[in-house]
């Protein structure tokens, strides 16, 4: 049984702000496999990595991104909200994202809103697609993604599909549980499939760890990534 790879959460978001330069950096110090990033576009055009429709939550603003022209949302603190330290961070556009991912972390990129095939150029052109993949709970864009793009890795969510034989005919690469749904039975399934089986937890409950291991599942999409790897050793390299 190998590692699981990790795909840290918005970057390494217990350690630093969620979606910034500085939660990046932090998950590939702590090495992180990939980093997985949400996208949305400002009022002009300009795609950014931010997860909420409003940068209230994380930003010293106010307002719907995408009702914001990009000279405003560079200059908004994305970082004081997490801890003084971070003044100063800034709601990174995804082009200078990418740039900081290149050649050092494969990205998952989440799509909130904007245009598939933009993503898909904007990782091509870099030469990161054979190493990313998508998804996003908007179903219209799914679809988009899926027609537009199929060169682009897509990820479907098990609750979504409700069975492996659906994944596969959706042309998933990815297929993703949740704590409550996940089973050996099924991760093996998934598998045969050739699908890549994924787990999304954002706790710390060991327990959901300790069963993710024991299903061999193949990625995990996490907060806390240092408790899944001494989770993982624990079981894999028990001591003697």
């Amino acid at each position: 049984m190998r590692q699981a790879v990790i795909v840290s959460h918005r970057g390494a978001c217990r350690h630093a702000p969620e979606n910034t330069f500085a939660s990046l950096e932090k998950a590939i110090e702590l090495g992180a496999d990939v980093v997985e990033l949400d996208v949305r576009p400002s009022k002009d055009g300009v795609l950014y990595v931010l997860h909420d429709a409003t940068v209230d939550r994380t930003t010293n603003g106010a307002g719907r991104l995408s009702e914001m022209m990009s000279i405003d949302i560079d200059h908004l603190d994305a970082g004081a909200w997490f801890a003084s330290e971070f003044s100063g961070e800034r709601v990174p556009r995804l082009d200078a994202f990418l740039d900081a991912c290149r050649g050092r972390i494969r990205t998952y990129v989440e799509i909130k809103e904007g245009d598939p095939a933009e993503i898909r150029d904007m990782l091509a052109v870099r030469g990161m697609l054979n190493d990313a993949w998508t998804f996003s709970f908007d179903q219209a864009i799914r679809a988009e993604a899926r027609a537009k793009v199929p060169d682009l890795k897509r990820m479907v969510l098990y609750t979504h599909v409700g069975s492996v034989e659906r994944a596969v005919a959706q042309d998933a690469h990815i297929l993703e549980f949740h704590e409550e749904n996940l089973h050996d039975q099924l991760v093996r399934e998934a598998m045969a499939a050739n699908l890549i089986t994924q787990l999304f937890y954002a706790g710390s409950d060991r327990k959901v760890f300790e069963n993710a291991v024991r299903c061999g599942v193949e990625q995990m999409n996490i907060d806390d990534m240092e408790l899944f790897r001494r989770v993982e050793q624990d079981i894999l390299s028990p001591a003697a």
